[in-house]
């Protein structure tokens, strides 16, 4: 993953891993590679979520930003 983008290391559960070195020889493809590919898959999917619960809590006019919070939507922009 540090070939493409930053670096990430985490541990899974034992059987979390073992799951996944299984997927990653059923599809021959490097263990590490298949994890990155859920992890961002994960990633997208839950800021897609939260993104769209902003959206809607901002124009029901709930959610109202504090003075020197940053905003959801400017946060990850430009980086």
């Amino acid at each position: 993953m540090s070939l493409r983008g930053k670096d990430f290391r985490c541990e899974i559960e034992g059987d979390l891993h073992d799951k996944l070195r299984k997927l990653a020889a059923f599809r021959g493809v490097d263990m590490s590679a298949l994890g990155a590919e859920y992890l961002e898959k994960t990633i997208v999917a839950e800021f897609h979520a939260a993104s769209i619960f902003a959206e809607r809590v901002a124009r029901s006019g709930i959610l109202r930003k504090e003075a020197g919070q940053p905003d959801f939507f400017e946060a990850g922009k430009g980086k």
